[in-house]
């Protein structure tokens, strides 16, 4: 289809709203079976969506890349209106990515409907259109008609597109954040990975089974990242410690303080293996790029 090949030509993207808002329309073809399809009719050759259906899906995308991964969307210090809106009902959300469910409950409707307003009719619905003339917006209502034809053609490629969306987006926010491996954040799930049981417990050993962090002697030692996953999204032997319970709860995703770094640097000198390409140097970088964007400078360090 030329307009949505078109799209994929444009330069024209000054944040990540349009390609986020198309991978929205994504759904459309999946309705019936998905979260929200009561805002969706259909008549012989149109859907007409109602822009709450799309709203639920534009705020469970950017709720983990705002509140789990603290990534910026714009090169300026101003927040997308989505940011500031999620951080206005952080509260009625809670500490857990959202659900599609959840989200569509009138609880939340004052939240769709500000996002609707302030978000996605002023900042990217007309917009889109171009780059990507896939639509047309209803005049005088929060909605937009869309062909069953442009519907059946990304019901068909929806996995295609979404990787080619995805690739878009984390493109656009690596030129703008020092986060690694940005392309895992738009996953729908992404799982923790952790070192395996026998690489694992000859580090116990290295550290004499005691905690890495309060020196205490432990059986029930896990995978501690001192980078704090988060910020890394992998598991690299060089970043694991054992820790104790108590200390992996209480540090969470805080980046521990500097004492703490400067271990576990002198600790990695004696690991047998140590992946291809690293160093000292560039595990500064990763410790101060988190203290940047992600802890933040003004934040206490976390100790035991």
């Amino acid at each position: 289809m030329l307009e949505f090949n078109r799209f994929f030509k444009s330069r024209n993207m000054a944040a990540t709203l349009k390609p986020t808002f198309f991978k929205c329309l994504l759904d459309i073809g999946d309705h019936e079976d998905d979260e929200g399809s009561q805002w969706i009719n259909q008549t012989q050759n149109h859907y007409e969506v109602d822009l709450n259906f799309l709203a639920v899906r534009f705020i469970r995308y950017y709720w983990p890349l705002k509140f789990r991964f603290k990534l910026k969307h714009e090169a300026t210090s101003t927040p997308i209106a989505v940011y500031r809106i999620l951080d206005e009902f952080s509260e009625l959300i809670g500490r857990r990515p959202p659900t599609k469910k959840n989200l569509c409950d009138d609880r939340f409707a004052d939240m769709r409907l500000r996002i609707i307003r302030e978000g996605i009719k002023p900042q990217v619905l007309r917009r889109l259109l171009n780059d990507c003339k896939i639509y047309s917006v209803n005049r005088g209502s929060n909605s937009i008609r869309i062909s069953k034809e442009n519907v059946n053609y990304m019901k068909e490629n929806k996995d295609v597109l979404v990787a080619a969306l995805n690739y878009t987006i984390a493109t656009y926010l690596e030129r703008i954040n020092l986060s690694p491996n940005i392309s895992t954040c738009l996953r729908e799930r992404l799982p923790r990975i952790y070192l395996q049981g026998s690489e694992f417990e000859k580090m116990i050993r290295l550290h004499n089974s005691r905690c890495f962090y309060c020196d205490q002697e432990g059986t029930e030692l896990v995978q501690e990242h001192v980078i704090p996953w988060n910020f890394v999204r992998d598991t690299k032997n060089y970043n694991i410690v054992p820790a104790c319970t108590p200390c992996n709860a209480s540090k969470h995703d805080l980046l521990p303080a500097r004492k703490y770094f400067d271990k576990l640097l002198d600790r990695n000198e004696s690991l047998e293996s140590l992946p291809h390409g690293y160093s000292r140097e560039m595990m500064e970088t990763l410790y101060n790029s988190c203290l940047i964007e992600y802890h933040g400078k003004e934040e206490r360090l976390w100790e035991p």
